[in-house]
């Protein structure tokens, strides 16, 4: 980012999102096919309990991502301050890793038989996710902020 000549250095506020930006415009996913966002749900408040706990509220949202005959349906759990996902690959899914994609870092996880996928502990900010499944090009999300 380039500010004018004579106004001084950047603020802190305008360079927030920047590592965002820079990561949702990498190259190194030329080669896969993008699912694309084709459903969202608004966010509710559900009403959790635990044994001699006061109620905690909890955010979910759920996203719908469509490519061809593949779907990954995520829902977005807010725990405190931190997020965690939980969703179904449906489609051609047997042996796929499911890649997490976050702006300086990456975290992979195996998918289940059932096509069943959870992640927790996640800090919150932009991300995407990314299918490799044998035999097929990776897809990978639009990026979403959990």
């Amino acid at each position: 980012m380039r500010n004018r000549p004579g106004t001084g250095p950047l603020p802190t506020w305008a360079l927030e999102g920047r590592s965002s930006a820079l990561a949702a415009f990498g190259r190194g996913d030329d080669a896969a096919d993008v699912a694309r966002l084709t459903g969202e749900a608004t966010p509710t408040t559900e009403v959790l309990r635990s044994a001699g706990e006061e109620a905690d509220g909890v955010a979910v949202a759920v996203l719908r991502f469509e490519h061809g005959e593949l779907t990954m349906d995520v829902q977005v759990h807010s725990e405190g301050g931190l997020r965690a996902l939980s969703g179904l690959a449906t489609g051609e899914c047997e042996h796929a890793v499911l890649h997490v994609r976050r702006p300086g870092s990456s975290d992979s996880l195996r998918v289940g038989e059932d096509g069943r996928f959870t992640l927790s502990g996640l800090a919150r900010g932009p991300i995407s996710l990314s299918l490799s499944r044998m035999g097929h090009p990776p897809v990978v999300t639009d990026w979403f902020t959990v």
